[in-house]
Order: structure tokens, then C-alpha cells, then sequence
């Protein structure tokens, strides 16, 4: 935003408002969010009521500003210091506020930033999650318990990126946190039929186990044994 747009904005509340809706600060309703009614109005300054429930909720409502009460035009002030890099203590002196609210307005924004950032990184949609074994050339037990070879989880989306890292180990808490930091919630995440992999569904995920030891024909399962290990290493995979 320049400056010239943001004096603008910066002269009226509801310009202000807007301009955050517009960037998607704050929300755009459509419809109640207590009881889906789509009959609504505004009765009062930033609030809305339902014709239905007769329940209101404010225009702040879901976003990163619902517990805070700075005034728009300050907000977007706030943002564009914040792109310029301004001190917090120095911030204050512009927006007129304290320095507990500038610091609390810019880990506001940090945050927002952040979780954007994980979220357009995520594997979505189909996904197939693996974990096998690498290194050394010692005799002995392969795959699950083999002693002196590092753990390698992988993460395919199907017709998408590829994510692989080391892990500790193979138990449930490091492939479940591994898979958290990946892959979007509500995507349909195929796995073989380790107990590792039990409680994805509790952390809102879709989840069908592949039985490893049959060959798949349809066009939803890989006939691949081991998928997301295989793309990792050999990305000329025929399966893929």
C-alpha cells in the first residue's frame, strides 16, 4: 500500500474497515455464524444481528482483531509500520498508543504472517505418507527395529510436491507431529497398516490404511509398495 492510498484510508473508519476486509483481515459474512441464516443486518456501529436467532456478533468476529479494540485506521497505520520496519518504541509515537498495544498489534500481525506462510506450504488433497530405513551396508534385520540405519518419513501429495525428513524414530508421537506440520487438516492421508498412524483421524484427517502385501489397480491406490518413500528417492518412479 502506498502512501497516498493509505491517507486515504487513514481519514475514515469505514474506509479502513473495508480495505482489511479486502486484504482479509477481517471477514466477509454472508450468512449468521451461530445459525446459518443468511437474513442479517447491521443495527449498530461494526455489529451485526441475525433476523432469525436475533443473535449479534461484531464485525471483528473470527479474525486477528476480534479481543482487540484499536481502531481500524490505527490497525492499518500499525501495518504499514510494520512493513517499514519501525521500532515498536518508536511506532507508539506515531500511533499514539502504548507500548504494550504496538508490541501486542505487531506479534498480532507476525502471527498472521506465520500461519500463512505454513498454510500455502502445505501438502492438501490426496497424500501418502510412508516411513522406511536408509544407510550402511550391515547384515540383519531390514525395515521396522533394523539396528544402525536412520528412519526416513515421507509425505506425497498425489500430483503435488514431495516432503521428506529424518526422524528419530518411527512411534506414533514423531510421525503424527510430522504430519501435522505438513499436511493440511482434512486431507485424505493413505498409510500402510502401522499403529503409528492410528490417530490421524482425531487430528482432522481422512485416513485409509493400504495393505502393502496386495497390488492396487484402481486409479486411488498406487501400485507401488512403499509410494512416498519410492518418489523421494527414485523420482523417475513409473507409478508417478
Amino acid at each position: 500500500m502506498n502512501m497516498v492510498k493509505l491517507s486515504k484510508v487513514m481519514t475514515d473508519e469505514h474506509k479502513a474497515e473495508e480495505f482489511l476486509r479486502e486484504i482479509g483481515i477481517l471477514k466477509t459474512f454472508r450468512k449468521c455464524p451461530y445459525c446459518g441464516n443468511k437474513q442479517f443486518g447491521k443495527v449498530r456501529r461494526n455489529f451485526y444481528k441475525c433476523y432469525l436467532c436475533k443473535r449479534e456478533w461484531s464485525v471483528r468476529k473470527g479474525s486477528i482483531l476480534e479481543r482487540m479494540k484499536t481502531p481500524f485506521n490505527k490497525f492499518v497505520l500499525a501495518l504499514k509500520l510494520f512493513e517499514l520496519e519501525i521500532p515498536v518504541l518508536k511506532a507508539c509515537e506515531e500511533l499514539e498508543l502504548s507500548y504494550n498495544t504496538v508490541h501486542k498489534l505487531f506479534m498480532v500481525i507476525r502471527v498472521k504472517i506465520y500461519k500463512k506462510s505454513s498454510e500455502d506450504n502445505l501438502l492438501k488433497g490426496e497424500v501418502e505418507a510412508d516411513e522406511s530405513y536408509f544407510g550402511g551396508k550391515k547384515k540383519g534385520k531390514r525395515g521396522r527395529g533394523a539396528k544402525s540405519k536412520i528412519p526416513v518419513f515421507g509425505i506425497l501429495e498425489r500430483k503435488g510436491k514431495v516432503k521428506v525428513e529424518i526422524v528419530k524414530d518411527v512411534k506414533s508421537e514423531t510421525l503424527l507431529k510430522e504430519t501435522i506440520r505438513k499436511v493440511k487438516r482434512g486431507s485424505l492421508i493413505y498409510t500402510d497398516k502401522f499403529r503409528s498412524y492410528d490417530g490421524l483421524v482425531m487430528y482432522g484427517f481422512r485416513h485409509e490404511r493400504i495393505d502393502h502385501s496386495k497390488r492396487f489397480a484402481n486409479e486411488q491406490l498406487c501400485c507401488c509398495p512403499h509410494p512416498s518413500i519410492v518418489i523421494s528417492i527414485k523420482t523417475t518412479s513409473p507409478c508417478f
